[in-house]
């Protein structure tokens, strides 16, 4: 059973460590790393499970190297940004601020976007400490720019999301992800992190049901 897993925009593959601790040995999980610390690592080929948090979800429906017989999407989403005809996502102008200020700022713009994902306080996620402004510039830009709807694939996927997340409004879930979607409450938008217990539940109902 070979499970991949991505990050999302800020963090790193550390993220997952508790989930994976929980899957057991098992489960072998390769870990993808999107480089915002300086170091990537992409792999490539065929897994029974993909599993992605917050842009990781984005990035692994823009893949062509990676593919899966089921997706587990964790704080996830198809588009991030606000358009047209989906007016629920985040409004550009957001993410245009941080691509001002990422360059004179990278650790104060990380500090202020982890203070959102986790408002409360509840996790002990070291930030990362020599940021890769290229790749978080990046990342920012695919935030605003992609547009994956058309490679979801619903009867396949598998969605966790709180009802309190501030990045990944509960508008923006609904409105992305119709059903199959499973929901946690005042948890925010780090479920990897403030409920492993949860991950780990519907990546194991996905793996029930390969």
């Amino acid at each position: 059973m070979r499970v991949v897993f991505v990050h999302g925009w800020g963090y790193g593959p550390d993220i997952w460590q508790s989930v994976i601790r929980l899957l057991g040995p098992d489960i072998s999980c390769d870990l993808v790393d999107l480089g915002f610390s300086g170091t990537e690592r992409i792999p490539a080929g065929h897994y029974d499970i993909a599993v992605g948090h917050s842009m990781g979800c984005q990035w692994l429906l823009s893949q062509t190297d990676i593919i899966w017989e089921k997706s587990v999407l964790i704080n996830g989403f198809s588009r991030f940004s606000a358009c047209d005809d989906f007016p629920e996502g985040m409004h550009p102008r957001v993410i245009d601020r941080m691509l001002r200020k990422l360059p004179k700022a990278p650790v104060d713009v990380l500090r202020s976007f982890h203070q959102l994902c986790d408002p409360g306080g509840r996790t002990d996620y070291h930030a990362i400490e020599t940021p890769d402004l290229s790749k978080l510039i990046w990342g920012l830009n695919f935030l605003r720019e992609q547009d994956q709807r058309l490679n979801f694939t619903e009867e396949s996927s598998y969605i966790l999301a709180d009802k309190d997340d501030q990045v990944v409004t509960e508008a923006m879930t609904v409105k992305l992800f119709k059903s199959n979607s499973q929901w946690t409450e005042g948890k925010g938008h780090l479920l990897p992190l403030t409920d492993p217990v949860a991950c780990h539940s519907v990546i194991k109902r996905a793996i029930t049901d390969l």
